[in-house]
């Protein structure tokens, strides 16, 4: 299963809605039945086989800190060896984790700078610095930059933020079914 074009979609509608997550949320309801947010799927794996079908998400769940998305796969399993196989409705949960991107750290502009000191004359152009951090697994530095960057961001701890993600991410799921 191609975890990014399945994760992909879903950080841009939660860094869209993130704003709404500084009020803190009641625990994660399960939306209404439905059908829940269909996802194509085509994986190649290496020596292996590949996947083709689809992934039904009906709701998130929080566990243990991780957010996890709830729903079912359906498709056609076609090894390398040997004959194909027909999964429909398989009960599937998966944790998001291994988001990775980057923050913004400081951005400085300055204009050109003169300076003039007894006789000496010293002219700086404009000078531009960007400096991000890039949050990845194993990006020690980056992780602990964007995650103090983001500090204020929340208003409240993470327990309440993962909450109130989870919650909206369920709200978002049961406003596509309908």
């Amino acid at each position: 299963m191609n975890r990014r074009s399945f994760l992909a979609p879903l950080m841009a509608v939660a860094m869209v809605t993130a704003p709404m997550l500084m009020i803190p949320a009641p625990a994660a309801a399960a939306p209404p039945a439905g059908t829940g947010l269909v996802t194509s799927i085509f994986q190649t794996v290496p020596g292996v086989g590949t996947f083709a079908g689809t992934l039904t998400t009906t709701s998130f769940s929080l566990v243990n800190g991780v957010i996890n998305a709830v729903g079912t796969i359906s498709g056609t399993f076609t090894p390398l060896v040997g004959t194909a196989q027909t999964i429909t409705n398989v009960p599937i949960t998966i944790p998001l984790t291994g988001f990775t991107g980057t923050c913004q750290i400081l951005h400085l502009h300055t204009g050109q700078i003169d300076l003039s000191l007894l006789g000496l004359n010293v002219t700086l152009a404009p000078i531009d610095l960007l400096i991000t951090a890039t949050a990845a697994p194993g990006n020690l530095l980056g992780n602990l930059l964007c995650a103090v960057a983001h500090l204020l961001d929340s208003g409240g701890p993470l327990a309440n933020l993962l909450g109130g993600l989870t919650n909206l991410l369920n709200q978002i799921v049961g406003a596509i079914r309908l």
